[in-house]
């Protein structure tokens, strides 16, 4: 430890800048005038403007074309809006030479299945240690994808510096300079537009006040920092696969906080997440240590141990650690552009942000370097422990049951990421439950078993200590020390039935990859029929169908057919309906969607309505609006998402403030999702033009915030109620008036009285700090066909709603009792004792039109894939349950 902090700081002597108008963030560095400088390729020295990722990826390509042999780039993939997703790997020129070689090292190292202990030894020792420095992955964290440009240059150019030939010669350097280029390039768009004459820091100036929705995003909003394991943009995708490929040891994800803030850097906050390994967290600490003494030396402040925990897996810093890598998060306070004020009147400005970035990605390199066997013996020996862990761990099990299709997608995702995953050829019986063949079996004798664990396992508990501590704070009206949710198990974001089995299952077993599970067609020898079973591989069929021109019926009841139960939701195509050539397209269609089509010859039901009923109502094509804008939140983009992309379903997005007096009779299906009060965009006249179109037909879907904008009594829409927080047993419901000068006098003998007191005469549920909870679905409703009879869902904020009444509409899917409502996640007492019974999916007639409310989002984050037919029938089959449609 003494040799590496004196490393770090004889580096930070030579690495700082004294002045702020210095032209290198490396004073006195002598550098190669044939390694382009940045302003000679992007215009402008760095820190001086805001970089546009295209010119980020030339200025990287600029580095290759100058030192071929010491810099490789590529691709890791393309934005939704075309921007490619570059890397640039920077070693010795004998390191860059054998690059295959160490990129196949450091995954034979992953494997200590395939590679034993001395061939393992051999490699370690002539293996440089991978470091992935990964920058900007929220657009408008401007500062880390600068820095990138200058550490880079200066690996390259610096000569005659031996720390910087230790560093090369012992480490190669994965350059990721700019995670999210369509955030970026949407920021500095629009800070452009509102700059003026000169530069302005003011909070309040208009280039420091981003417009909807923020260069935070990507294109479809998500927040890519908590998309890893969720896997849903192409951002993330890459970036995962790059990781698979590369396999570092170290990994920093670059970030930008609040402007007054000033840096973090690892160890971490708690809570950390029980599997993190303890060997990761020390290594963590010996990071935090060369970097807390190379901005000592430097005069930069710095903290630690705050805010930022190592819980959630779905971060770019956390998601690798179970992999092996040693993996953190640095944190700059942001300019917001190119300088901003702080509240004590401080100017940070973009070089000085980028500057401490360059810091720590240089210290970063550097004691990875001069740890470089200690880093890769560690490695080694994380991913052998994981693997002789899961020998006595057994295996997870994922049963396909009613939806299968989820059982796929879920087996894929996890693909997806390296997990071994293994389909069941046949039935079999583990842990005394009986699997239906094509149910699913992992190992967790495999170097992904650790994560594998985070992400399935549905009791990965908190601290005891740190409970109590929140506890105490929630007591004072003191927000949680929690930085994000405290539930994500995938089975139950998936709603698959899953078990861990010590036992492994005797049955044959075929590998399972990342791509579409074909669906399946049996056709009778002269089909009157096509039927499609319901799940969510028949919805994305549906989709695709209704586009096509194919004439449709969807069952709302279950029904039997020969020796076959089909589910309500199951799709029907009459072949007399449809055009001649109806059947081989619906092949092509089961090919693309997974879906499975059965011909039947005859429709002679026993059990259940008859296909020719009014339960089978004809399905119409709808066409698909979307509030665009201010007060929606980043969660419209995941809805967008769905319905595009995992659905294939066009949708218009219209800006918020024009729906005030818009003509939306073209439109059947109007969302308003999350956010803030549409009222205040709205008005009143924008809340009346809505309640004329649902009352002449149209389908409003209102999710999450947006419910209280509609279920306020003169919206006239939706007659639920919010709730203020239950009353405890002792507290009586008469509160003083507000209006009186005086209150009634009280005596106060003891301290729980005191908190008593203190109680808000109204006040709002606390804030639940994201949890998996169980609602039991209607079956009647056509609403829940093809949904199972349980699902789990995200319970995240304050809002609980009061259940309608039977003449006002239907309650589709409520929440469980308090004693089964939680499935993950810690939960306060009082709000798990008023959710039971309270509703999750309401639905209203309104005139001839429909209100339909989700009380929490069923798109959050683009994991809550068990809850896609629910929130898709609401889309495509709403219309259809219309009286302007009847």
């Amino acid at each position: 430890m003494r040799k590496l902090v004196a490393a770090a700081l004889g580096c930070a002597l030579a690495m700082v800048a004294t002045a702020a108008g210095a032209q290198d963030f490396y004073p006195g560095a002598d550098y190669d005038p044939a390694i382009p400088a940045p302003e000679s390729v992007i215009g402008h020295r760095i820190g001086d403007a805001l970089t546009p990722s295209a010119d980020i990826a030339r200025y990287f390509q600029a580095l290759h074309d100058a030192a071929p042999t010491r810099v490789v780039t590529g691709e890791y993939g393309r934005t939704w809006e075309g921007r490619p997703l570059v890397w640039a790997a920077v070693s010795s020129p004998e390191n860059i030479a054998r690059l295959e070689e160490i990129r196949a090292n450091a995954r034979a190292l992953a494997d200590p299945r395939r590679t034993g202990a001395a061939a393992a030894q051999g490699i370690i020792a002539r293996q440089p240690v991978i470091v992935e420095l990964a920058y900007s992955i929220h657009g408008n964290e401007v500062s880390p994808a600068e820095a990138a440009m200058a550490a880079a240059r200066h690996l390259l150019a610096a000569r005659g510096d031996p720390r910087v030939a230790a560093m090369l010669q012992n480490a190669v350097v994965l350059f990721l300079p700019a995670q999210n280029p369509d955030g970026r390039d949407r920021f500095i768009a629009g800070w452009a537009a509102a700059h003026g004459l000169a530069v302005d820091d003011d909070p309040l100036s208009a280039e420091r006040s981003e417009p909807w929705p923020s260069g935070r995003f990507n294109h479809y909003l998500f927040d890519l920092n908590r998309d890893f394991f969720a896997q849903t943009q192409p951002e993330t995708r890459g970036h995962t696969q790059l990781s698979l490929e590369w396999r570092p040891q170290v990994v920093v994800d670059a970030h930008e906080m609040g402007t007054d803030e000033t840096f973090f850097f690892p160890p971490e906050a708690n809570p950390k997440n029980p599997l993190l390994p303890e060997a990761q967290v020390r290594s963590r600490d010996l990071f935090g240590r060369a970097n807390a003494a190379a901005f000592d030396r430097a005069g930069l402040p710095y903290f630690t141990r705050e805010t930022y925990d190592a819980y959630y897996p779905g971060y770019g810093d956390n998601w690798p650690s179970y992999l092996g890598a040693v993996s953190m998060t640095y944190e700059q306070g942001s300019p917001r552009g190119v300088a901003g004020r702080r509240a004590t009147g401080e100017i940070v400005t973009l070089r000085d942000a980028a500057r401490a970035h360059f810091l720590a990605s240089l210290t970063t390199i550097e004691t990875a370097a001069a740890n470089r066997e200690r880093l890769l013996s560690d490695y080694r020996a994380s991913v052998a422990g994981i693997v002789e862990e899961g020998r006595k761990a057994g295996t997870w099990l994922l049963a396909r049951g009613q939806d299968g299709a989820t059982a796929d997608a879920l087996a894929a995702l996890l693909a997806r990421q390296g997990v071994e995953v293994s389909r069941a050829d046949a039935g079999f019986t583990a842990c005394g439950r009986s699997y239906a063949a094509g149910s699913y079996v992992i190992d967790l004798a495999q170097p992904h078993g650790r994560l594998v664990q985070v992400l399935l396992d549905p009791k990965l508990g908190l601290r005891p200590d740190f409970l109590a501590e929140q506890e105490r704070r929630r007591a004072k009206k003191l927000p949680p020390e929690l930085y994000d949710i405290t539930a994500w198990s995938l089975p139950a974001t998936f709603n698959v039935a899953a078990a861990r089995c010590g036992a492994r299952p005797r049955v044959a077993l075929a590998p399972v990859d990342s791509g579409v599970r074909p669906g399946t067609v049996t056709v009778a020898a002269a089909p009157v029929a096509y039927l499609v079973p319901a799940d969510s591989n028949a919805t994305r069929l549906l989709s695709h169908a209704l586009q096509d021109g194919l004439k449709l019926r969807g069952t709302t009841k279950p029904f039997t057919l020969g020796a076959r139960r089909y589910p309500a939701g199951t799709l029907m195509l009459q072949r007399a309906e449809n055009p001649a050539d109806v059947g081989e397209r619906l092949a092509r269609l089961a090919a693309t969607t997974g879906a499975e089509v059965v011909g039947i010859d005859d429709s002679w039901v026993t059990d259940g309505p008859s296909l020719g009923s009014s339960y089978t109502p004809r399905l119409v094509a709808p066409r698909v609006a979307m509030a665009w804008g201010d007060p929606t939140r980043n969660g419209t983009g995941a809805a967008r998402w769905l319905i595009e992309r995992g659905y294939d379903y066009p949708v218009t997005a219209i800006r918020t403030d024009r729906l005030r007096s818009a003509d939306l009779s073209r439109y059947d299906v109007l969302i308003l999702h999350g956010g803030g009060n549409y009222r205040q965009v709205l008005g009143a006249d924008g809340i009346a033009n809505l309640r004329g179109w649902v009352r002449r037909g149209g389908v409003l879907v209102a999710v999450g915030g947006a419910v209280a904008t509609v279920a306020a009594p003169d919206a006239e829409l939706l007659d639920t109620r919010l709730e203020t927080a239950a009353l405890g047993k002792d507290e009586k419901k008469d509160k003083p008036d507000p209006k009186e000068a005086t209150v009634p006098g009280t005596r106060l003998t003891s301290d729980a009285e005191y908190q008593a007191a203190l109680r808000p005469d109204k006040p709002s549920p606390d804030e639940v700090p994201g949890v998996l909870a169980r609602a039991v679905i209607d079956p009647d409703h056509w609403l829940s066909a093809g949904v199972p009879a349980e699902v789990n869902l995200l319970v995240d904020g304050s809002d609980i709603y009061a259940p309608l009444k039977l003449d006002q509409g239907i309650n589709v899917a409520r929440f469980k009792g308090a004693d089964e409502l939680l499935a993950a996640g810690y939960l306060w007492e009082e709000n798990r004792r008023q959710l039971a019974y309270k509703p999750f999916v309401m639905v209203e007639p309104v005139g001839r039109g429909q209100v339909i409310a989700f009380t929490q989002d069923p798109t959050a984050r683009g994991f809550l894939r068990g809850l896609d037919t629910l929130y898709m029938n609401a889309v495509l089959r709403a219309p259809s349950f219309t009286e302007k449609v009847r």
